[in-house]
């Protein structure tokens, strides 16, 4: 596929660079762990801008490298917007964790008891739908509603973005629990995984129903407004989207933002500054929440998953990470709770293998201060 003369220009330029644009002092040895980490990523011409948050010793550190935008340079701020993608999944399970916590729900239930109206669809060979099936990605649903397979199966990454938003038009909240009747899950329900983003909206409606409250509300009420995430949320305003940084395919042209349909699935938008508040709750287990949240649900502790984080290990250290993608931005936050350190990486295109590069870039930070402890102090 051709890529596009701005593209091109931008690589042209980069590669012409001795060091990519950013505003890492390089006065501190995390400092120069992080441009150490970081250099790799941002030195291919495939990638855009990249923002990065380290929560270490009850600190916060914002490191930006690249640009906004192909078509004009300006570094990514700790207030620049980017999609969330998937990471707002780890939101959704976090709400879920309060459910549990507060009695409204159990893990094991019949999960259709929480959504609004009867789905004996959603249950097969005797075993229906429970939120540990829905958050561990073993519920039997298909990937999205409608069903997204045939547009996600021809890889046209150019134009899988505008696709889907066709594909998705109208199916808010009303017309997506009605066409729930109509789905046929494709395995009994704790059998095998498969990833779905609908099994992740199913769970924000349980939510609703529980709650009485709409998810956009109730995640302001439990998670944005105490943690004073003030630029986070699914609509954002247009003081905010002016913000925006704009994303990029793997080709380098500029992609759609994520439609109405991406709900608790992948729908949030925020930036460094908010994700700093949230990386500094979700590393603090004394919270019942956050501690629910990271129980383990599936797998073991080496390999499996909680309410909705991955879980597993670093050597001796215990992790827990989620990655995402959008059409045009790629995320990644990573925990290590028993540490105190927690990282998430922003970056505004879908370059093949940017969701493990993201990762790679937190495990090597995480790795220059396991090896001197000092790099937390600074």
């Amino acid at each position: 596929m051709k890529r596009s003369s701005a593209f091109f220009a931008f690589a042209l330029a980069n590669a012409a660079c001795a060091a990519p644009p950013t505003d890492n002092p390089l006065a501190t040895p995390l400092d120069r762990a992080v441009d150490e980490a970081a250099a790799v990523y941002i030195a291919d011409a495939c990638h855009v801008g990249l923002s990065i948050v380290v929560r270490a010793g009850q600190r916060d550190h914002f490191y930006n490298y690249g640009s906004v935008s192909r078509t004009r340079a300006k570094l990514p701020t700790a207030d620049s917007v980017y999609e969330l993608a998937s990471v707002t999944k780890t939101f959704t399970g976090a709400l879920a964790a309060r459910a549990l916590v507060e009695g409204r729900m159990t893990l094991d239930a019949d999960f259709r008891a929480y959504l609004p109206s009867a789905y004996p669809n959603l249950a097969t060979n005797g075993r229906p739908i429970s939120l540990r099936t829905l958050a561990t990605h073993t519920s039997g649903l298909q990937r999205d509603l409608p069903d997204s397979d045939a547009v996600m199966g021809r890889h046209d990454y150019d134009h899988i973005g505008a696709q889907l938003a066709t594909l998705n038009k109208g199916f808010g909240r009303t017309r997506s629990l009605s066409a729930l009747h109509d789905v046929t899950l494709r395995a009994t329900p704790g059998a095998s995984f498969a990833y779905s983003n609908i099994g992740i909206r199913v769970i924000g409606y349980g939510l609703e129903k529980v709650t009485g409250m709409p998810l956009a509300r109730l995640l302001a009420r439990d998670i944005t407004h105490p943690l004073a995430m003030v630029d986070t949320g699914f609509s954002p305003s247009v003081a905010i989207r002016a913000r925006l940084v704009t994303p990029y395919s793997r080709y380098g042209h500029p992609q759609p933002y994520h439609d109405a349909s991406a709900g608790a699935a992948y729908g949030l938008y925020s930036t460094p500054r908010d994700m700093a508040h949230y990386l500094a709750w979700q590393l603090d287990e004394r919270d019942p929440v956050v501690a629910r949240a990271h129980a383990l649900i599936r797998g073991t502790p080496a390999e499996g998953e909680g309410l909705i984080w991955n879980i597993g290990r670093d050597g001796d250290a215990r992790l827990l990470w989620h990655g995402g993608g959008s059409f045009g931005i790629t995320s990644q936050i990573a925990l290590f709770p028993d540490q105190g350190e927690g990282f998430v990486l922003l970056a505004n295109d879908t370059c093949e293998g940017s969701e493990s590069a993201l990762k790679r870039i937190a495990m090597a930070i995480h790795g220059a201060m396991r090896r001197d402890a000092t790099l937390k102090e600074r």
